[in-house]
């Protein structure tokens, strides 16, 4: 069995960081800070969306604010960033092959996944930016189940919003929800995966 695992929402509350890179991005910018709660419902869909989503309706500045935003969050990727409660012992009892599937950019993930004690428990990871396509697209999905060796069949995919839920249901593979995580502020039992938790360490008893 293949475990597939979203990263922000699912093993890592970064917001705050990221909250803290988009801010001083704007300071910079002269424009509107925005508060964690409002990121928290603009995250899921990669970089650009996220930085779209928070400018709101500023987007002749999108280009130039990303920019600057990718440079921000790239020298304090992991700050405040924190795992959720239960990932590291849970990763390290489930004896099962691991990846990472996330929308997040490539570049930032293996800091942070060595900086929190978790990258030796993935065989590979891949980003919004990795492949043409990301999250709901099953692309990435069955991009990391051939690479490895699995068929959609074999392979669960773990995550905290309807691009993990949808992609799982795209690409064939089965889903378990985690319901604290960000997604958009909407129910994730809305997009109907096959499990739901509400604490990470229930993987051990749902796997």
């Amino acid at each position: 069995m293949l475990l597939i695992f979203d990263l922000d929402g699912t093993l890592i509350d970064s917001v705050p960081d990221i909250t803290d890179a988009i801010n001083k991005t704007f300071d910079e910018l002269g424009i509107d800070r925005v508060s964690e709660k409002e990121v928290r419902n603009y995250l899921g869909n990669g970089a650009r969306t996220l930085i779209e989503r928070a400018l709101k309706g500023n987007s002749e500045l999108l280009d130039k604010a990303l920019k600057i935003f990718k440079n921000n969050y790239k020298n304090n990727v992991c700050n405040k960033t924190t795992l959720y409660p239960g990932v590291k012992e849970t990763l390290k009892k489930l004896p099962h092959k691991k990846a990472i599937v996330t929308n997040k950019p490539y570049e930032f993930v293996g800091e942070i996944l060595k900086t929190l004690g978790i990258d030796e428990y993935f065989e590979m990871y891949i980003g919004g930016e990795s492949l043409p396509e990301k999250k709901p697209s099953p692309m990435p999905l069955l991009y990391v189940c051939e690479k490895m060796g699995y068929s959609p069949d074999e392979a669960i995919m773990i995550g905290d919003s309807k691009n993990d839920i949808l992609a799982a249901k795209n690409a064939g593979v089965k889903s378990i929800a985690v319901n604290y995580g960000y997604n958009y502020g909407e129910d994730v039992s809305i997009y109907k995966p096959d499990i739901i938790i509400d604490d990470f360490k229930k993987l051990l008893e749902v796997v």
